[in-house]
């Protein structure tokens, strides 16, 4: 009976995580405003801090860490068994996975094409489907995350393949700026969301490790937004 309890309980809690999720506007600076407190059935998560990630002159993304109580230290809360929330929302859409990379220069050679023959039509309809992305300086989203994933964690990760190739899936579709990604550490699973629609759900409290550690372990990819998400003083 108790194990039943237990499981309605983590249900209830992962259809939460989906039905109260927010919205952002990212503005002319590529700022985005995190709420300070976002709640979650009867649990209140506090924003411990929130950075941005720049990658030469592109900011790539912004995002918020989420605790149950606030602190500056990474240790207590990696290991922390609280439930706890990586809010990224994209500010360039420069950033794009290997698929819609593959896409996306496709549909500029033929945009070209279109120009050869006069399809003007044809070549404005394609620059609106992409919003103006420029093909020649597209950085990918799976080269990225596998890196920083393999810095962060020296390397340890070759036993998590499947369960990174379930996390960059979420990038799959061709990113728009303001898509808002929320990962969430609940229990001994991650559950993946983009824009108010499940993803996926990883298992495995080693995972939540390895992203945690991406973000404010000791090897973390970015060591400014790092510090940035340890604030713990808004």
């Amino acid at each position: 009976m108790k194990n039943l309890i237990t499981t309605i309980v983590i249900l209830l809690n992962t259809l939460a995580v989906y039905s109260q999720e927010q919205t952002y506007n990212v503005n002319f600076f590529k700022n985005v405003e995190f709420p300070n407190v976002i709640t979650i059935e009867y649990e209140n998560l506090k924003l411990n801090g929130h950075g941005m990630h720049t990658e030469g002159i592109s900011k790539l993304f912004v995002c918020g860490l989420y605790v149950y109580e606030r602190t500056d230290d990474p240790i207590k809360i990696i290991y922390d068994d609280h439930m706890k929330m990586i809010e990224m929302v994209i500010t360039s859409n420069q950033f794009q996975s290997d698929k819609s990379i593959k896409e996306i220069k496709k549909v500029h050679e033929k945009n070209l094409d279109h120009i050869k023959s006069g399809q003007l039509d044809d070549m404005v309809d394609n620059i609106k489907k992409y919003e103006g992305i420029i093909p020649q300086n597209l950085i990918s989203t799976d080269k990225s995350f596998r890196t920083y994933f393999k810095q962060a964690n020296k390397g340890k990760i070759l036993e998590n393949e499947e369960q990174i190739q379930l996390f960059l899936a979420t990038f799959d579709e061709v990113i728009k700026i303001g898509d808002h990604i929320r990962i969430t550490f609940l229990e001994n699973k991650i559950l993946v969301s983009r824009n108010g629609e499940h993803k996926s759900e990883i298992e495995g409290k080693e995972f939540q490790k390895i992203v945690l550690n991406t973000f404010i372990g000791n090897h973390a990819f970015n060591q400014t937004l790092k510090g940035d998400l340890l604030k713990s003083n808004l």
